[in-house]
Parts: C-alpha cells; sequence; structure tokens
C-alpha cells in the first residue's frame, strides 16, 4: 500500500537525520491518509478498515510533528499534533458519523491526547495545545453515553 510505503520511506529518512526527505515522504503518507479519511466520512467504498485509516492519519502527522520538532519549530509541530486530534473529535461528536468510524475515532483520540499532553510536558504551555486540550480535551473518555 501506498501509505505504508510512504510511512516507511520517511522512517528510514528520519532514522538518517535527512528532515527534507522525511518531510516530503510524510506529507505524502498524509495526503494518502485524507483521502482514505474522506472516503471513510464519505461513506463511500473504503480500500481499509476505518481503524486502519485512522491509524494511517494520526501516524502521519505525530510523524510530521516529530520532524519539526526536530527542527527546532514548534509551532508546526503542535499544529500538526493539535489538527489530528481535533479532527477526531469531530469525528466523534458529529451523530450523523457512522457508528464504527465514531467509536474508531474515540480509541484513536486516545492516542492523539496522549501526544498532547507528552507534547506539553517537553516544550511547557504551548497556545496552540493548551487551546486544543481546553476545547477538546480528552473527548474520547468525556461521552456521556455509548456511541452505538
Amino acid at each position: 500500500m501506498a501509505w505504508e510505503r510512504s510511512i516507511r520511506e520517511g522512517n528510514q529518512a528520519f532514522s538518517r537525520n535527512e528532515d527534507l526527505a522525511a518531510l516530503q515522504q510524510y506529507h505524502s503518507a498524509l495526503k494518502q491518509a485524507q483521502y482514505l479519511l474522506k472516503q471513510c466520512v464519505q461513506a463511500d467504498t473504503q480500500e481499509l478498515p476505518v481503524d486502519t485509516v485512522l491509524a494511517a492519519y494520526v501516524v502521519s502527522h505525530h510523524n510530521l510533528a516529530n520532524v519539526h520538532a526536530r527542527q527546532g519549530d514548534i509551532n508546526a509541530a503542535a499544529c500538526r499534533l493539535c489538527e489530528a486530534h481535533r479532527c477526531l473529535s469531530r469525528i466523534c461528536a458529529d451523530a450523523s458519523m457512522a457508528c464504527e468510524l465514531r467509536m474508531a475515532a474515540q480509541r484513536h483520540g486516545q492516542r492523539t491526547y496522549t501526544e498532547l499532553l507528552n507534547f506539553t510536558n517537553l516544550y511547557s504551555q504551548h497556545p496552540l495545545v493548551a487551546k486544543t486540550l481546553q476545547a477538546c480535551g480528552q473527548f474520547c473518555m468525556q461521552q456521556e453515553r455509548p456511541l452505538h
């Protein structure tokens, strides 16, 4: 699969400290993951299971954040982490979305929430991260009723 190949090549470049190549591969992976997520949201024919699609989306954002952080661009890193968390939060909160997609967003939201907390511990209180945590928080644990 193209997404996995892009992630693998990005990881290899990242481990060799080739940040430009890693960014290119991770951006390619994110573009592919966004396409797959759009298919899930629109309930078109899905190429992959929902969990795989959301994992691809989250991993692509998190890998991009890692490169930006290593380059010292903390704002870009924060943007990537927040974008992933906010997207999952919106999916989870949207009752018009398929239950399977919402439940998967809830599960993957645990990871994005943890990454935001880790980022806060490493880089102090970044305004965008603080705003995202305040707005979305640990949405995956805030559900008052089951999603199905």
